[in-house]
């Protein structure tokens, strides 16, 4: 089986992402990228695509391109990996597709009505639909989706390694709770709704925010956290692996003060359950049902930093265990079941 895999950018997990499908496979590969990856050993194919160009124009050509790739490379299965790329334009263009068997892989689940409208039709132009969470993929089928599959996202890394050097490098004492906000500043990631509710937060602790700085700069969050500056550590670059991993096991609680607007899967929140951690996150959405269906820890009304601050409060003074839940949760994350999960449905 030849398989033509399709990605929009080569920013985040994306790269570990295709790794684990290219890699762990007999079937025959393709990738189509917008810019060539050193670390991919498959056949690559550059496909031109900017992210930051919503325009219909862009999108055409795009389609264009990739529909020019599948008749040279006759693929049996063309398996879209950012999905949610059709939403803007109601799955313009996946007809040119209907002779292979085509497969789109969801990150989020949109609620508007539009956004559900696109969706259907979506779904009605390809052989299967994938989303990372039960929860999502309960939510499209009640909008009518007859062909969504759940794959859970797994951990791409994950490495322990000791604590103590990783609190070390960045300048964390070891003997207060250290809380981790990491991944890029953007807005719906709602990092002032945490910085906000910090401030009030009698506990002791530390505050590490690692990642890309994205929404949030610098100055924006040296104001914010003004009132109790000696307690936070700043890592605003994108993250090498080794960073990551270093930051993911200093970090004690892994906090996540998502907006509403956010309904996917969240890649901190895999990387901290594979380590143990404590996860906060918001009432609302997948994060909410992932967190409190699998015991992962706590979760506090969404958009609210009076009420995150309470729940903090909580957290700060109770030592977190991992009981069957989350250990039956951690051990579903594995790149293996993830790579014949996919392997099952082509």
């Amino acid at each position: 089986m030849k398989i033509m895999y399709v990605e929009i950018a080569t920013t985040g997990h994306r790269v570990p992402y295709i790794k684990a499908l290219t890699q762990n496979t007999a079937n025959e590969v393709v990738v189509l990228l917008p810019e060539k990856v050193e670390s991919l050993t498959c056949k690559q194919i550059v496909c031109k695509f900017d992210v930051k160009d919503r325009s219909f124009s862009n999108h055409k050509k795009w389609i264009s391109e990739i529909s020019k790739a599948a008749k040279e490379e006759a693929p049996d299965v063309i398996h879209f990996l950012t999905g949610d790329v059709f939403y803007r334009f109601f799955g313009f263009g996946l007809t040119k597709f209907k002779k292979y068997k085509t497969i789109l892989t969801f990150h989020s689940v949109k609620t508007g009505s539009l956004q559900k409208f696109s969706l259907s039709i979506i779904s009605k132009l390809v052989r299967k639909v994938v989303f990372h969470s039960e929860f999502m993929k309960k939510q499209v089928e009640s909008f009518g989706m007859k062909n969504a599959v759940h794959i859970e996202y797994p951990v791409f890394g994950g490495k322990s390694c000791d604590v103590n050097k990783a609190k070390e490098y960045f300048n964390l004492k070891n003997n207060v709770p250290v809380i981790g906000c990491i991944g890029g500043t953007r807005y719906d990631k709602g990092l002032d709704i945490l910085l906000d509710a910090l401030k009030n937060v009698k506990e002791p602790f530390q505050l590490l925010v690692a990642g890309k700085e994205e929404y949030f700069k610098e100055d924006f969050i040296k104001v914010h956290t003004a009132s109790y500056r000696e307690n936070v550590q700043l890592v605003l670059n994108f993250l090498t692996d080794e960073e990551l991993m270093y930051a993911m096991n200093a970090t004690d609680i892994v906090i996540l003060p998502y907006r509403k607007e956010f309904n996917g899967a969240s890649g901190p929140l895999g990387e901290g359950v594979a380590l143990g951690k404590c996860i906060v996150g918001p009432e609302h959405g997948n994060l909410k049902d992932t967190i409190e269906k699998n015991h992962l820890g706590y979760t506090f009304e969404s958009e609210n930093p009076v009420d995150l601050t309470k729940v903090l409060t909580v957290v700060l003074n109770k030592d977190f265990f991992a009981d069957e839940y989350y250990v039956n949760y951690k051990e579903s994350l594995s790149v293996g079941s993830f790579v014949n999960s996919y392997n099952n449905l082509y």
